[in-house]
C-alpha cells in the first residue's frame, strides 16, 4: 500500500467521527493560535528594533562605561567604615565606587590601550528650540554623534565636520516639504547657558535622518559643537564629569576587540560595540518570546492528551478492522504508520487553522493598535509573521501530535489479528 493511500485512509478515519475529531483539532487550534500570535509579537518587535539600529553604524567604535561596583560586606548600622589613605582610589586616581570620571581620568584609563584613533566623552546637552528663518520656532532635543559613528540619512549625508547638524525627518517636513532642499541651509539652535542666558548657534543642515525611534525626535550635532554647548551649560558638582565615553579604533577585529574588552574589564569598565548592544536587545526579545510561548506550550500539552484519548478510542472502535487488515497482509509497521499519520493530521489541521486565524487576527490588530495607540512608532507592526516562524509552528505542533499518537499507534500495531476479529 502506497503512502498516499495510507494518508487518504487516515483522513477518512478521522472523518468517521467528525465531532470528536473537531473537538480534538479545536484544542490544537488554541495552542497553535496562541503560538502564532506570540511569535508574531516577538518578530514584530525584533523587526522594528532591527530597523531602528540600522539607522546608526559604528563599526570601529567601542563604547565605555563604568561597571557597577560589587557590594562588599555589609557593616552594621552603628559601625562606621574605617578610612585608609589611598584605599579608595585606584592607580588612575578614580574611586572604584564612582560611576563618573573626568577628562584627565579618561586619558589615564586609555593611555595603555593600543590602536585608539580618537576618544570622545559623552557630552550631555540641552536645547531650547530650533528655527530656520526665525519666524517659527520648534522644540529641539539634541544628541551628539561620537567620532566614528555614522547616522544614515534620508537626504544629505552624515556629519563630517564642525558646526553641522542632522535634523529628524518630522522636523524637516515641517520646515520644508522638499526635505532635500534643506541640505546646505543654516538652522539656528538656541540653548541656555549655566547662567540662564539664551545663546544661539548657526549650524549647517547636512542631512535629514532616516525614520527611527531615536532619530524621530533628536537632532544630532558634531562633537565640537556638543563640547561648546556643554562648556556653556556645565555647572555644579558634576561639571567636567562623564558617565561614558567612546573610542574610535584604527582597526577592529574579533581578536583586537577581545583584548580591548579584557583590558577595560580589568580596570572596572565595560566595553561594548554596537554589535554587542544589538545582541543584548535581540537576546532580550528572544527571552520574551520564550516566556510568551510557554503559555502556548501548556495549551498544546493539554491538547496532546486529547489526541491520545481520541486515538485510543479509535483503536478500540476499530479493533476488528485492524484485525482484518492484518489478516489481509497489512504489517505492523503500516498499522503504526496509519495511526501515527492520524495523529499528525490532527496536529497539522489544527495548526493550519490556528496559524491562519492568528495571521488574520494579527493583521486586524496591526491596523487597530498601531493606528490608535502607537502613531509615533512609524513603521512598527505590532505583529509580524515570517515564513520561518510559521513553518516552525507547523512543524512543532505536528511533532507534538506525532509524539502524542505514538502510544495508541503502537498499541494498534501490537493487536493480535485472531483476537481482534473475535473482539466485541
Amino acid at each position: 500500500m502506497r503512502l498516499w493511500d495510507i494518508i487518504r485512509m487516515a483522513n477518512r478515519s478521522l472523518l468517521r467521527n467528525k465531532l470528536r475529531t473537531f473537538l480534538t483539532i479545536s484544542a490544537i487550534f488554541v495552542g497553535s493560535f496562541t503560538l502564532t500570535l506570540t511569535n508574531g509579537l516577538g518578530d514584530g518587535l525584533r523587526s522594528y528594533v532591527e530597523t531602528q539600529v540600522k539607522n546608526v553604524e559604528a563599526e570601529r567604535v567601542v563604547f565605555i562605561r563604568k561597571q557597577a561596583p560589587v557590594a562588599g560586606p555589609r557593616l552594621s548600622d552603628d559601625e562606621p567604615a574605617e578610612y585608609r589613605e589611598g584605599e579608595n582610589k585606584d592607580e588612575n586616581g578614580l574611586d572604584p565606587s564612582a560611576m563618573s570620571f573626568t577628562q584627565q581620568q579618561i586619558e589615564s584609563i586609555t593611555k595603555d590601550i593600543p590602536g585608539i584613533k580618537t576618544i570622545t566623552p559623552h557630552y550631555s546637552i540641552q536645547a531650547e528650540y530650533i528655527t530656520l528663518d526665525g519666524s517659527k520656532k520648534y522644540q529641539a532635543e539634541l544628541g551628539m554623534l561620537s567620532d566614528g559613528v555614522i547616522q544614515k540619512t534620508e537626504a544629505g549625508r552624515t556629519i563630517d565636520g564642525k558646526d553641522q547638524v542632522i535634523i529628524p525627518h518630522g522636523l524637516a517636513r515641517a520646515l520644508d516639504a522638499n526635505i532635500a532642499g534643506l541640505i546646505g541651509k543654516h538652522a539656528t539652535i538656541a540653548y541656555k547657558n549655566a547662567a540662564g542666558e539664551l545663546k544661539t548657534l548657526s549650524l549647517e543642515i547636512v542631512g535629514v535622518a532616516t525614520k527611527g525611534f531615536i532619530t524621530n525626535t533628536n537632532s544630532f550635532v558634531d562633537v565640537q559643537t556638543a563640547k561648546q554647548i556643554y562648556e556653556d551649560q556645565k555647572t555644579g558638582y558634576d561639571a567636567d564629569k562623564f558617565f561614558n565615553f567612546s573610542l574610535q579604533m584604527e582597526s577592529v577585529s574579533d581578536g583586537k576587540l577581545a583584548e580591548v574588552k579584557k583590558a577595560f574589564e580589568a580596570k572596572g569598565f565595560a566595553a561594548d560595540t554596537m554589535a554587542d548592544q544589538k545582541k543584548r536587545t535581540y537576546d532580550a526579545i528572544g527571552i520574551f518570546k520564550i516566556g510568551m510561548n510557554f503559555f502556548a506550550m501548556i495549551a498544546l500539552l493539554a491538547a496532546s492528551f486529547g489526541i491520545v484519548n481520541t486515538l485510543i478510542i479509535a483503536v478500540m472502535e476499530r479493533t476488528k478492522e485492524i484485525g482484518l487488515q492484518k489478516a489481509l497482509g497489512l504489517g505492523r509497521g503500516r498499522i503504526f504508520l496509519m495511526f501515527s499519520l492520524e495523529s499528525i493530521l490532527i496536529g497539522f489541521w489544527g495548526a493550519i487553522i490556528g496559524i491562519l486565524s492568528g495571521i488574520v487576527s494579527g493583521i486586524i490588530a496591526n491596523r487597530f493598535f498601531v493606528a490608535r495607540y502607537l502613531p509615533s512608532f512609524e513603521g512598527y507592526d505590532f505583529f509580524s509573521f515570517t515564513l520561518p516562524s510559521i513553518v516552525s509552528v507547523l512543524a512543532l505542533v505536528s511533532g507534538i501530535a506525532f509524539v502524542a499518537g505514538v502510544f495508541p499507534a503502537f498499541r494498534a500495531s501490537k493487536l493480535n489479528p485472531i483476537e481482534s476479529l473475535r473482539y466485541e
